[in-house]
Formats: structure tokens, C-alpha cells, sequence
């Protein structure tokens, strides 16, 4: 093989692997999930020294973990807003 037909080679081959790479990129896609609606109401719990819950006042989802009461109202404000962006 010369050098013009390797490089035409490789190209080939990198012309396969994106076309793969755009695949596997739009399956991805498909699989992810909707991001959640964001909640009406959170509520914090302390769950432990050091360990304070945000969840969903609704359905009691845990939202965010923080360790401060503080911090958790911060989050809380946060994800009620919009402002948070996957807590």
C-alpha cells in the first residue's frame, strides 16, 4: 500500500467511527429521561447529625441532601423557584 491509500484507509475508518459515534449519541438521547416538573412546596427534614433532607411536600421525594438547615432552606428556595438545576 502506498501512502495515498492508507490515508484514504484511515479516513474511511473515521468516517465509520462517527458515523457510529452519532448512533450511539442519538440512542442516548432517546433513553434519557424528561427532566421532573419542578416542586410546588419542598419541606426539610433532619435525618442525622449533619444530614438534612430537602424533599417534594407532595410526594415526600428526597430532592437534595445538605448539611445545614441553612443550606437546606437555600435548596429549598432553589428548587421551588426553578433556579436549581437537578439538585
Amino acid at each position: 500500500m502506498n501512502a495515498l491509500q492508507t490515508a484514504k484507509a484511515s479516513i474511511q475508518r473515521l468516517a465509520d467511527l462517527l458515523r457510529s459515534t452519532h448512533t450511539a449519541r442519538t440512542t442516548f438521547q432517546a433513553k434519557r429521561l424528561p427532566p421532573l416538573p419542578a416542586p410546588r412546596a419542598t419541606t426539610a427534614y433532619i435525618s442525622g447529625k449533619g444530614m438534612v433532607q430537602g424533599r417534594d411536600a407532595d410526594t415526600g421525594r428526597v430532592l437534595g441532601f445538605r448539611q445545614t438547615p441553612k443550606e437546606a432552606a437555600w435548596l429549598q428556595q432553589a428548587l421551588e423557584n426553578g433556579t436549581h438545576a437537578n439538585a
